[in-house]
């Protein structure tokens, strides 16, 4: 729920489907059981068999740190929402802190002070108030929103990144921006397609000047007009 309430937010203008969310949301709660636990599931005096038992802990703790990284690395692509991936895993990270049960430290000889005792209550207690105060805040600024524009711009790149950085703007393999939903009104005469008043994506009129190239296929132009978008807009993203 977290996740979609983020995705809605910062990325409006997509819908995103899928059970990644609620996945992340268990790779958060499995997180947070790892935190909880952390001091018997890396304790000599716990895991003294000599069989790799801690080894085994940390191969799974990588596993898993490798397993979101790739996950987020394949949400900077296009149409792959990491808003939803990170959103979920932080709500179920959370949610995990406050609902995951502690194992019982007495039952391995091993005591805890009363400072320890009230951190584990404050924990748990800050992590279901954190979750629920976050959905609050988020639901009410969606509600909020006008729906057709991101509060940060620039966070989008959260969820896209435009790929290969090193190549030059006309040669990438996908681009982040709005551009390719611009709308255009094309002037033609005698000679083909002479001017054209494209609504840029934050809905300011370019008036574009086509007498050079004397276009006379209209399929051409649409086409060609995500990058005319890029070298003609100032705003490259809807407001």
């Amino acid at each position: 729920v977290g996740g979609t309430i983020l995705s809605a937010l910062f990325l409006p203008e997509y819908i995103s489907v899928g059970a990644s969310g609620g996945i992340f949301g268990l790779i958060g709660a499995c997180i947070a059981d790892i935190c909880i636990n952390w001091s018997l599931l890396f304790s000599k005096h716990v895991n003294d068999s000599g069989d790799g038992t801690r080894f085994r802990h940390v191969r799974v703790l990588l596993w898993l740190l490798f397993d979101i990284v790739i996950n987020c690395l394949v949400g900077l692509t296009p149409f792959v929402d990491n808003f939803t991936h990170l959103g979920g895993m932080v709500y179920g990270f959370l949610c995990g802190l406050s609902t995951i049960e502690r194992l019982s430290t007495d039952f391995f000889g091993i005591a805890k002070s009363k400072c320890e005792r009230a951190r584990n209550v404050i924990v748990r207690f800050a992590g279901l108030i954190l979750s629920v105060v976050l959905i609050m805040i988020t639901t009410a600024v969606l509600v909020d929103s006008s729906g057709t524009g991101s509060p940060c711009i620039n966070c989008r790149y959260i969820s896209c990144v435009p790929f290969p950085p090193w190549a030059n703007e006309d040669n990438k393999w996908w681009y982040c921006d709005d551009c390719a939903r611009v709308t255009a009104d094309a002037k033609l005469d005698s000679r083909g397609y002479y001017s054209l008043a494209m609504s840029c994506p934050d809905g300011v009129i370019k008036n574009v000047d086509l007498s050079d190239t004397a276009v006379t296929d209209r399929q051409w132009i649409r086409k060609q007009l995500p990058d005319i978008c890029r070298k003609n807009c100032d705003n490259l993203f809807a407001t």
